[in-house]
């Protein structure tokens, strides 16, 4: 366990649900590591979700993301696409992302869909949903480890996508859709096998027919 992991933890988590939120205060604070090690926090964060996260709301926990995973709060996610980290550190942080989905996201969000306008009943599902949208791991154009970048995301969305769970599907093929403008043929392979399976929600194959093409909210 990395040595200041429960340090990263409250620095993330640990903070009251405010609008607007904590790290836009001017004095909030800041957490001070190289990009090293924050691919390996990230990594723990998210493989260890499940239990580590336990003790925070889930709308701390949606903050939480937001502010980790959004280019608009912070930088740190950016580590994953930074070449100054060993390729298996970050190729190993990018597969930790299925535990996120299947430990967090399947246990607390609820069994709506943001492409619907359901109102979900828990505060998770907003990140859910947009966590590709927001993380910025489909911009890989131009990047000395792009091949094996893509290949380690395509293969959490194909791992995200079989979760018994609306909202984690709908959050693959939204996922999907934002990676298709740098790799349609791949994500319309990949939406073609989905949608010949059966789906137990008309609304899931309705999107994933849009995301094929790139179409998504």
């Amino acid at each position: 366990m990395h040595p200041r992991y429960q340090e990263w933890i409250r620095y993330v988590f640990d903070h009251p649900v405010t609008q607007p939120e904590w790290h836009l205060d001017c004095n909030a604070p800041s957490f001070e590591a190289n990009e090293t090690e924050e691919v390996q926090l990230i990594e723990l964060t998210f493989r260890n979700a499940a239990r580590d996260l336990a003790p925070f709301s889930n709308a701390q926990i949606n903050q939480g993301f937001w502010f980790l995973a959004s280019l608009a709060y912070s930088e740190h996610l950016n580590a994953l696409r930074s070449n100054e980290v060993p390729l298996e550190l970050r190729l190993s942080a990018i597969d930790s992302i299925s535990s996120l989905y299947r430990g967090c996201f399947a246990s607390r969000c609820s069994h709506t869909l943001i492409v619907s306008d359901d109102k979900p009943s828990s505060d998770l599902n907003p990140i859910c949903y947009m966590f590709w949208d927001v993380a910025t791991l489909s911009n890989l154009v131009g990047n000395p480890d792009e091949e094996a970048l893509a290949n380690a995301c395509f293969s959490v969305l194909a791992e995200t996508l079989q979760i018994d769970h609306p909202a984690c599907q709908e959050a693959a093929i939204h996922g999907y859709g934002e990676f298709y403008f740098q790799y349609p043929e791949r994500v319309a392979a990949a939406m073609d096998e989905f949608l010949q399976t059966e789906i137990a929600d008309p609304r899931l194959r309705a999107y994933a027919t849009h995301a094929r093409t790139g179409d998504i909210m």
